[in-house]
């Protein structure tokens, strides 16, 4: 039996708005159905899991808690083990108050032990400094939520991503330590995502070449690239890098795995 790690953004959700593709209803069911093990797993860095959950079965995606991963469920324990108390964070106002949630300061100026980085689109002049000067002066982390290169938004048009985000900083302050992945497809990640999952053989199903994909081959993972998401096929040329499988819809990768149960 092979299990499968599905990507959200670009994979089963069209926009930051969270709309499934029209077939992504039927591909999950079909998963169910045909006994398929596997999770939904996102760098999404916009809201804790428990909260993406609510929001797809609203749009119609049925999923339950157990079945999701994301880095931001990881971040807590990550800041704790490094001793990181208070934080300034480039994210969502539901970042912060899942930061706060668990415990920590989370502070609107630069004294504070790390800088958390997530999906922002109110990123200013003001936080670019604050989070220099908390790296530069107070000797932050640099904590990306995931490492991200380019994100695609709602409108076809693209920014960076935390990744970005967090390269920028550590060029600015000459920054030595780590930049954590605390999202897919760092090891511990994908570990966490197996949880109780058979692993003779796992297939990553995604539409990021750069960040999922190149580093889900690196563990020995099968790849399976979408063309509904950031990336065209035309990119896997540019990046050099070609995935065990190319689809261009769900519907076209259910038929495959039909194909896979009857041989």
């Amino acid at each position: 039996m092979f299990t499968l790690l599905i990507d959200m953004d670009g994979v089963l959700t069209k926009n930051k708005e969270l709309d499934p593709f029209e077939d992504a209803k039927a591909f999950i069911n079909f998963l169910r159905e045909k006994s398929i093990p596997f999770r939904v797993v996102s760098n999404n860095s916009t809201r804790p899991p428990s909260l993406i959950v609510e929001k797809l079965k609203e749009k119609g995606l049925d999923l339950k808690e157990e079945e999701f991963i994301s880095p931001v469920a990881v971040l807590p324990d990550y800041l704790r083990e490094k001793g990181i108390k208070k934080v300034f964070v480039i994210g969502t106002d539901m970042l912060k108050d899942y930061l706060k949630s668990q415990g920590f300061e989370v502070r609107e100026d630069h004294k504070v032990e790390g800088v958390v980085i997530g999906q922002d689109k109110s990123v200013n002049f003001e936080k670019i400094k604050n989070a220099t000067s908390a790296v530069f002066l107070e000797k932050a982390r640099i904590v990306p939520v995931n490492r991200s290169k380019i994100v695609k938004d709602s409108d076809g048009l693209y920014f960076p991503g935390a990744g970005s985000y967090a390269e920028m900083l550590r060029h600015a302050t000459n920054y030595e330590g780590e930049l954590p992945n605390l999202g897919k497809p760092s090891r511990e990640f994908i570990e966490l995502s197996l949880k109780g999952l058979p692993r003779e053989k796992v297939y990553l199903i995604s539409d990021d070449i750069y960040t999922d994909l190149m580093g889900a081959k690196e563990l020995g993972i099968g790849t399976i690239f979408m063309t509904t998401g950031k990336y065209k096929k035309e990119e896997l040329k540019k990046a050099n890098f070609k995935p065990d499988y190319v689809f261009n819809s769900l519907t076209e990768l259910m038929k495959e795995l039909e194909k896979w149960l009857s041989s």
